[in-house]
């Protein structure tokens, strides 16, 4: 750090950078595919004047991304209509991009297999049953995998969503998902961006949306008119705990001292969850045609 330089650490890879009289955020990378690939998408979407990002700055270190920071951003809240509406539709210009890129050509760029990952995901959580009954009892950890392995089925049995492929941000979770101090969204971290339909990501929006607003399905379809038009596979994707089960897992790969600190919250939407899912199934099996 020079003397016209201060960093102030936000995560364990991210910084705040104070330069020059200008802010940035500094995030560094261990793999440079990874990079590569975030930088790439970047450039892909500047020349097409793709207006929900951040701009990348050119430097040297090609493990660095350096960006303006944005102050007075915030993440959007779900819980918000106005959040929900101009995220889905940031979401929704994200995906149009494939009317001027083809993103089958840029080759950094991974196919998402929606439901080949949550095979893995469920294979993973059965794995750690035993460590996770330290914290949930046993009829919740069945109650999770009879849901699970019985959404997959039901996916598995229905036809794809007919769709050209188009990039995906790939984790749509609301703190990658901005508001600028004019108003504007803004999408960050695109580490996991992909290659897929446009309706698997919906469907992954709408499991992040549907725990605010009470698990109802039909609500946000009224609120977003284009959401009535999902394939019935991705309808029965809603089936699918995949939050729970994410938070789960994601909770279990910490130390333990962090585990407790976690747990509680994580119990209470566990509980809040499941206690919806019998009517999430029910009103999911009649919007399919």
């Amino acid at each position: 750090m020079t003397d016209h330089q201060r960093f102030t650490k936000i995560k364990q890879n991210v910084w705040k950078m104070e330069s020059g009289g200008a802010v940035y955020s500094v995030k560094k990378y261990e793999s440079l595919a990874q990079a590569v690939k975030v930088r790439q998408v970047h450039q892909v979407l500047s020349v097409h004047n793709f207006p929900h990002i951040v701009p990348v700055l050119e430097k040297q270190d090609p493990l660095l991304l350096i960006q303006p920071w944005l102050e007075g951003a915030r993440a959007v809240n779900f819980k918000r209509r106005i959040d929900r509406i101009d995220s889905f539709k940031a979401l929704q210009a994200l995906h149009d991009t494939k009317s001027q890129v083809d993103w089958s050509t840029v080759s950094c760029l991974p196919y998402y297999h929606m439901l080949e990952k949550w095979d893995v995901r469920l294979a993973k959580f059965l794995e750690l049953q035993e460590m996770c009954e330290q914290f949930l009892p046993l009829h919740t950890i069945e109650e999770l995998l009879a849901y699970g392995q019985d959404a997959l089925k039901i996916c598995k049995k229905q036809a794809p969503p007919v769709d050209s492929l188009t990039l995906l941000h790939g984790d749509v979770v609301h703190h990658n998902i901005l508001r600028d101090a004019s108003g504007q969204i803004r999408f960050i971290d695109f580490d996991l961006a992909c290659l897929g339909t446009a309706e698997d990501e919906r469907v992954l929006w709408m499991h992040r949306v549907l725990p605010q607003i009470s698990y109802n399905p039909e609500f946000l379809m009224g609120e977003h008119p284009d959401l009535q038009t999902l394939s019935n596979q991705s309808l029965a994707k809603l089936l699918y705990p995949n939050e729970v089960l994410r938070e789960w897992l994601h909770l279990l790969s910490l130390p333990a001292a962090q585990r407790q600190r976690m747990v509680n919250k994580l119990l209470q939407f566990t509980e809040t969850a499941l206690s919806h899912w019998p009517r999430l199934w029910y009103d999911v099996e009649r919007m399919m045609k």
